[in-house]
């Protein structure tokens, strides 16, 4: 019991760390493309996304989740979906709190990307991408 709590509590703080270095990479890329190349903000976070969501995928199944050993090409697809409905939400997210509420398009995508990603993507990732039951 207590190795499983400690395993998943390294495993969840292995996702953080792991989101973090992803968000850095969507975050990097969204902000030399908007500042930099002078893109339309969406399309920079789309962009960004993408890059952040190939860094992610790799370091879930090698590191965070350690299930290398499970069928690539159905984790891809998997995490595909999961990651396309993140997109959607983050990008909605985004929009939003840019257009609507006016804040630094920055700040919200941070603000966005913080709430997508602890209410939505570490539990479909750990249970439905890398099939982990196991969880704090």
């Amino acid at each position: 019991m207590v190795k499983n709590l400690s395993y998943s509590i390294t495993r969840f703080i292995r996702s953080q760390i792991a989101s973090f270095g992803a968000s850095v990479v969507d975050f990097s890329i969204t902000y030399m493309l908007t500042s930099f190349a002078g893109l339309w903000y969406i399309f920079s976070t789309t962009s960004g996304v993408v890059s952040g969501g190939i860094a992610n995928f790799l370091l879930g199944r090698y590191w965070v989740f350690n299930a290398s050993n499970g069928k690539k090409l159905n984790q891809v697809f998997k995490y595909i979906l999961v990651w396309a409905f993140s997109m959607l939400l983050n990008l909605s997210g985004t929009i939003f709190f840019t257009e609507i509420m006016g804040m630094y398009y920055m700040v919200s995508k941070l603000l966005t990307g913080i709430l997508v990603g602890i209410l939505f993507n570490y539990n479909l990732q750990r249970v439905f991408v890398f099939n982990i039951k196991h969880t704090v």
